[in-house]
């Protein structure tokens, strides 16, 4: 009983500490300052089942992975790595009822510059993605350098957390082996996202 009552007692002053660092680091640190790490992204497992003539079909399961992070390198310029689009982020694996997973990969190096207004809790912000997108499933695979940029809003709404209003394009690549003019989709998202900072 008594050590179960100290291991409380520590537990609770431990985060208390720790609350207290992190409050006091918040009040002197705040977003898009020299020193700032900016942590979002997703995790998704998703079952799609088509349906035909009011009859369905067999399901199709998709597995999707995208972290995001970015480090202020100095006040309002952050580099970082994104994961692509949002309908296949990082790294996704759809795998149908027969035949071979379909693996997507995606990884852009994502340098962006957030502007600090005074007296302004919105910051706005552009950023340029430059990257690599692959696809494979069983032996065929396509590949391909892949571009774009976003624009947007990031609204730190409360300590530590963030919501992002933005538009997206990416110039995605999927060339297969010895293609000569690019193949592949342009994509345009507007979108809302969230994240955090620390």
């Amino acid at each position: 009983m008594f050590c179960h009552f100290f291991r409380m007692r520590t537990v609770v002053t431990t985060l208390s500490i720790l609350l207290c660092i992190s409050g006091t680091y918040a009040q002197q640190h705040r977003f898009a300052e020299k020193g700032i790490t900016e942590l979002s992204g997703s995790v998704a497992f998703s079952s799609i089942t088509p349906v035909s003539n009011g009859k369905t079909g067999d399901a199709i399961t998709l597995f999707s992975i995208g972290p995001q992070v970015g480090y202020f390198v100095e006040d309002g310029f952050e580099v970082g790595v994104s994961t692509g689009i949002t309908l296949l982020p990082g790294l996704s694996v759809i795998t149908p009822p027969e035949g071979d997973a379909t693996t997507v990969v995606q990884l852009f190096f994502s340098p962006a510059y957030n502007f600090l207004l005074k007296d302004n809790n919105a910051t706005p912000f552009i950023e340029m993605d430059l990257g690599y997108t692959s696809i494979s499933s069983g032996n065929e695979s396509q590949s391909g350098f892949s571009f774009g940029g976003k624009a947007g809003f990031k609204i730190p709404v409360v300590d530590h957390f963030l919501v992002s209003l933005s538009a997206q394009y990416l110039a995605i690549t999927l060339n297969p082996n010895n293609a000569t003019e690019r193949t592949g989709f342009n994509y345009l998202t507007f979108g809302v996202g969230v994240g955090g900072y620390l």
